[in-house]
């Protein structure tokens, strides 16, 4: 527990320097949920978890796109697995936690780029 609590921290400390808003959190109480964070990019809102164990699954991304899912062009999720654009959820190395704002621009316009090629055919 200590170690996803100082990895939060860390990465918190790197988002607030790319971002203009402070990042904040998102939960719900009946079931529970909890998103780490909530960063603002331009005008969007982009659902972050942080997870620094072999299982990154997280029900509460999957909740939170559930919930506002004509708002949510991408989920966040920072773990120690490699880069890859997932359907709409990127996961960010943890080490690569400072080109946060870059990789969301670039997931944005592959996302953009697959809507064009499937509009295309």
């Amino acid at each position: 527990m200590v170690c996803i609590e100082l990895s939060a921290k860390n990465d918190r400390l790197t988002l607030i320097t790319q971002f203009e808003v402070v990042p904040r959190y998102w939960s719900q109480n009946n079931p529970p949920y909890e998103v780490d964070f909530l960063i603002q990019r331009e005008n969007d809102i982009f659902p972050v978890e942080v997870k620094s164990e072999a299982n990154t699954t997280s029900k509460s991304l999957k909740k939170f796109k559930e919930l506002f899912s004509d708002q949510v062009k991408l989920r966040v999720r920072f773990s120690l697995d490699n880069l890859k654009l997932d359907g709409d959820v990127l996961n960010i190395p943890l080490f690569m936690a400072d080109h946060t704002d870059r990789l969301i621009g670039l997931a944005l316009e592959q996302g953009q780029d697959d809507t064009h090629d499937e509009n295309s055919c």
